[in-house]
């Protein structure tokens, strides 16, 4: 069968799609290398061990999505342990170390109806869940890193390191871009 435009081009194979619960998307079922465009969400890592986080991700409303597209899977795999500034902080993400006001995103919980963003933050010395958000309204532009220790919440901070130490341990090297 040729294309109706060109006579010397073939059309190519149709690939079924199917709507990611995640981002809500009709994507396609394969890749262009030919594997599945699917994750399981039983393979990834949520959300960081931390009894706290723990806790606020057993509470969390939903119903879990058994698989998500590869990009979905992705961005939860980089935000999960990421530092984040507080909503509505003007300024470059890349221009200044992180402060007292840091929060950490302790899970990225995939849900039949989008991926639920669970941003935490320590008032009066304690770890709190204080925004939940949609993956598909977060803003990258939020995100932040340590140029130093400096006065983060020494709890943010800890959970950050472990979080560093662990992906060190599990790829062998210094973490990049982190």
């Amino acid at each position: 069968m040729t294309d109706s435009k060109h006579s010397d081009l073939l059309a190519g194979p149709r690939v079924a799609r199917w709507t990611c619960p995640s981002c809500g998307d009709a994507v396609p079922r394969l890749l262009p290398n030919g594997a599945r465009n699917a994750q399981s969400v039983a393979e990834l890592e949520l959300f960081l061990e931390d009894a706290d986080i723990e806790s606020e991700v057993n509470r969390e409303p939903g119903t879990a999505a058994d698989e998500i597209c590869l990009a979905c899977a992705d961005a939860v795999r980089e935000l999960v342990g990421t530092l984040i500034r507080p909503p509505g902080e003007d300024g470059d993400a890349r221009n200044s170390p992180g402060l007292n006001d840091t929060g950490i995103v302790g899970a990225a919980l995939p849900r039949g109806d989008g991926t639920h963003v669970l941003i935490f933050h320590v008032i009066d010395g304690v770890l709190r869940l204080t925004e939940t958000e949609r993956l598909t309204r977060f803003d990258p532009m939020r995100l932040t890193y340590p140029g130093s220790r400096g006065a983060m919440a020494p709890r943010i901070w800890e959970l950050y390191a472990r979080h560093l130490a662990q992906l060190q341990a599990r790829y062998g090297e210094e973490p990049q871009n982190r």
